[in-house]
């Protein structure tokens, strides 16, 4: 399902009047350390000029512009959010900043205008968790009664011009194959598995032969073959996988090289194929300049082989509609009793419903003066959060010269993100059952909050081992110096990155 990306502001603290503005059209959000300076004869909503690096930029009330009591009031914490109009840079005024949030279209709703005056500002509500958060969405056209007054004019800040057109966003699972990065959608990947015993008895071209997955037959393409037309049996390592994917019609398997990360991808940025190109192929995407991901339309993937699949599979016949709803009720990649495989020199467990996203290390920004497991911080397409270092959180000794391979596991809690530091994504893992955690090493035993159940985990080497599973909420609440729901503008040393950065920057920069 489509997503588009919103930045959100508390606009007033008592009334918790919330406010999101798309956040493409958001380059940064700034403290309130300089003076505001009037400007005579302006419109009654018009705070003042403030100077801005080298800018001089017009700083808009909306308290004011909304008619709220308390207009005038702002207090140390205040922010101003600096947007794009008419080419133009603009200051918001904010009581605090609240989060970089991904919505689905369907909780976007618009507002009847038959209930608005003709003054109106907000154009759409926002409704969350079930109706109990709800946020406006600010209509930057309708600041001033006229926009077709403004001029054009040159922004001097070093930073591109933007507009206001809305985008939209997807979620895709990122893996590798023959040299070749390609991208499935989330709602598709349904998980990751190890390559071992698969019946090979009908293997023929890209067909592989099937695997036994809980019961379930699943046919097994190699990506190689499907992809790039390669040996099938060329490039297969220690890290290849089974990325198991769904359709409306079955499910299978792809044998791939490596799962790279699951990336936020800009819709209106996917250069699309020419007409008589490769069905295959939705588009390609480039994130960074001269990384090109080819997103890959599934159903049409296989739609040429699908007779043979679906044979092997031995899908249940079309009058079964409650098998196949549980099918489609399951193309998630992120699913219940899933975990989440990693390694800081030991395998350890995270739950998959805790994950948010997987990406590469990128650049860390240290923390002056800080120097224990939660040294670092993140610039997340413009929100700042800390990053803890596991290895140093439950003192395992620094891995040499790896550094710059380590991932990142992005979990929430509620509304608090971090980033998790780890040496290396094994698989995603399938376990019904859990236990308790009998005891632990004297080396463990402070963080034992922590790690307080444990799975039984089989590899590839069809060895049974117990691995800890890492509880994310007692981490964040019980071991963290900064509240991450507050540290990136509470604390003066995330202040100053937040400055550096640009929070609330331009989105899907990372990298």
């Amino acid at each position: 399902m489509a997503e588009q990306l919103f930045a959100s502001f508390l606009l007033d603290r008592e009334l918790g009047l919330e406010i999101a503005i798309a956040a493409e059209s958001v380059t940064e959000a700034t403290p309130l350390t300089e003076r505001i300076q009037p400007l005579p004869a302006s419109v009654s909503f018009l705070e003042g000029i403030m100077h801005l690096r080298d800018a001089v930029i017009p700083v808009l009330n909306l308290k004011k512009r909304m008619g709220l009591e308390g207009a005038g009031e702002y207090d140390k914490d205040a922010r101003i959010a600096v947007v794009i109009l008419a080419n133009q840079k603009f200051g918001l005024l904010f009581d605090d900043i609240k989060e970089v949030i991904r919505v689905d279209e369907a909780h976007i709703l618009p507002i009847q205008p038959a209930l608005q005056s003709e003054n109106y500002i907000i154009s759409d509500l926002i409704t969350l968790h079930n109706q109990h958060r709800t946020l406006e969405v600010l209509d930057l056209n309708r600041l001033f009664q006229n926009s077709n007054l403004l001029t054009d004019s040159i922004i001097t800040s070093g930073s591109s011009l933007q507009t206001t057109e809305k985008w939209t966003y997807s979620r895709y699972t990122i893996f590798s194959s023959g040299g070749r990065e390609y991208g499935v959608p989330v709602e598709n990947a349904r998980e990751l598995t190890f390559i071992t015993d698969i019946d090979d008895m009908f293997k023929t071209g890209s067909l592989e032969g099937a695997l036994q997955l809980r019961g379930r037959t699943i046919p097994v393409m190699n990506a190689a073959a499907l992809l790039n037309g390669d040996d099938s049996e060329k490039g297969l390592t220690e890290s290849s996988r089974i990325l198991v994917i769904a359709t409306s019609a079955l499910i299978f398997g792809m044998i791939i090289d490596e799962i790279q990360e699951i990336l936020t991808v800009t819709n209106e940025k996917i250069l699309s194929m020419p007409s008589d190109g490769d069905r295959s192929i939705s588009g390609i995407y480039e994130p960074v300049p001269g990384r090109n991901i080819m997103l890959l339309d599934v159903e049409n993937l296989v739609a040429s082989q699908m007779e043979l699949l679906e044979s092997m599979a031995r899908m249940k016949s079309d009058g079964d509609e409650q098998e196949e709803a549980l099918v489609v009720e399951a193309r998630h990649l992120i699913t219940e009793n899933c975990y989440l495989i990693f390694s800081i020199g030991k395998y350890f467990a995270i739950e998959l419903k805790d994950v948010q996203e997987i990406i590469e290390q990128d650049t860390l920004l240290p923390v002056p003066g800080a120097n224990g497991f939660d040294a670092s911080v993140f610039n997340l397409r413009g929100q700042v959060i800390p990053v803890i270092n596991l290895r140093k959180f439950y003192g395992y000794p620094d891995q040499s010269g790896n550094e710059n391979n380590s991932k990142l596991i992005i979990c929430r809690d509620g509304k608090r993100v971090i980033g998790l530091q780890v040496d290396a994504i094994i698989t995603i893992y399938k376990q019904e059952q859990f236990h308790a955690t009998p005891s632990l090493n004297p080396q463990l035993q402070p963080k034992k909050d922590t790690l307080d159940r444990l799975i039984e985990f089989i590899g590839d080497k069809k060895i049974k081992e117990h691995l800890l599973i890492l509880n994310i909420h007692n981490l964040i609440n019980n071991h963290l110096r900064h509240d991450p729901a507050t540290a990136s503008h509470s604390s003066t040393d995330y202040q100053n990155i937040e400055e550096e950065k640009n929070l609330l920057s331009n989105t899907v920069k990372r990298r």
